[in-house]
């Protein structure tokens, strides 16, 4: 095995958590409403049973190929050589979105905290960060988290609860002005973005131990990430609207500068941009381990450490051009990221599903 540790139940429910939560804290409000507009909050609450139901069926792959990450999956299906191809696709999905999660670390620092510092000092800290994370291993990643975790949950809560007076119902409406093109759109970005994204569970599921309730906690802890993102969207279109909501690509960091409790709760967006760096830093790391794990497997290697530093240098140097600015991630990035989740994050793997159901019965049949 590439990975020695071995994840507990909890472990491997509080990484998809974070996974689920991940870079979408901040940018989640204003990518549903550019679609679903006040109505957004009406999709997010819907794609939770769905997200559910697509975390099931990452979930019933990794269980029907008990031991095998994703390109051992893929190969043993497919075959070699068809296998090998479909896997390149998530192993460069697994590096972009590493490179990407990284540029977004340092667009948010830069833009709305450390003004003066150059970008790429921020993004070298984050990549050493999440390398030295990585390095560690599964099992160091799955303990940390379990310790980290609490910070998302609480702040997100206190967010959604202090701003409470602040609310206005009126921004809700009107619920029947938008089509349904932009609802079943709303619908698809909150099923895809949270959850589709989670796919490198699928390598990270052989070094999990088989232990009792397995499936039916990750997929809860897949719902309550998706729940969460669903709360920071209502609160969001209660306080600001939906035209802000939309425009603001950091609402919820925007939500925790309103906070005002008394004239001397106020000022938490620090705590609000260090619980985002929490749950970005463990997906951009598991997607990281994915990449590695991926590679290693690919090309038969004995252990992936080896491919730590050159990993780290070719994130590195991605995340300084997978975007020139922030405005090219928000108008030419986002809308196109859409379709590559959903053919990396439902068809695909929906595909392979099909593929495996179709050779147990036939070989069931042949017996």
């Amino acid at each position: 095995m590439l990975e020695q540790g071995r994840l507990g139940t909890r472990q491997l429910a509080t990484l998809t958590f974070m996974m689920v939560i991940g870079d979408m804290m901040l940018i989640y409000p204003s990518v549903i409403t550019s679609y679903a507009k006040q109505n957004s909050w009406i999709c997010a609450l819907i794609g939770i049973p769905l997200g559910m139901g697509l975390m099931a069926m990452f979930l019933k792959l990794g269980n029907m190929n008990p031991g095998k990450n994703l390109v051992q999956i893929t190969r043993k299906h497919l075959g070699f050589w068809p296998g090998t191809f479909f896997s390149c696709f998530y192993l460069f999905f697994f590096l972009i979105g590493t490179s990407t999660h990284t540029r977004e670390i340092g667009d948010f620092m830069t833009s709305q905290i450390f003004q003066y510092t150059p970008i790429r000092i921020i993004t070298l800290m984050f990549v050493i960060t999440i390398g030295w994370g990585a390095y560690k291993g599964l099992e160091t990643m799955g303990r940390t988290s379990e310790l980290l975790l609490p910070i998302v949950i609480v702040f997100i809560l206190v967010l959604s609860f202090c701003l409470l007076p602040k609310v206005d119902i009126s921004n809700l409406k009107p619920v029947t002005d938008t089509d349904t093109v932009s609802i079943m759109q709303g619908i698809l970005v909150s099923i895809i973005y949270p959850v589709g994204e989670t796919i490198p569970i699928l390598m990270i599921l052989p070094y999990t131990a088989r232990q009792a309730h397995r499936t039916r906690d990750v997929i809860v802890a897949a719902g309550l990430g998706n729940l969460m993102l669903a709360m920071l969207v209502t609160i969001s279109l209660l306080v600001l609207g939906a035209f802000l909501t939309q425009h603001s690509i950091y609402a919820s960091f925007i939500l925790s500068q309103k906070i005002s409790i008394g004239g001397f709760f106020e000022r938490i967006e620090a705590i609000m941009a260090t619980s985002w760096l929490i749950s970005t830093y463990f997906k951009a790391m598991i997607y990281l381990f994915a990449f590695m794990v991926g590679i290693a497997e690919l090309f038969k290697l004995k252990q992936y450490r080896v491919l730590l530093l050159p990993a780290c240098m070719l994130v590195f140097g991605m995340a300084n051009v997978v975007a020139p600015n922030l405005t090219f991630i928000v108008i030419t990035i986002v809308p196109y990221w859409v379709d590559w989740d959903t053919t990396l994050g439902i068809l695909l793997p929906g595909i392979l599903l099909l593929v495996m159901i179709f050779k147990k019965r036939k070989k069931s049949i042949s017996n």
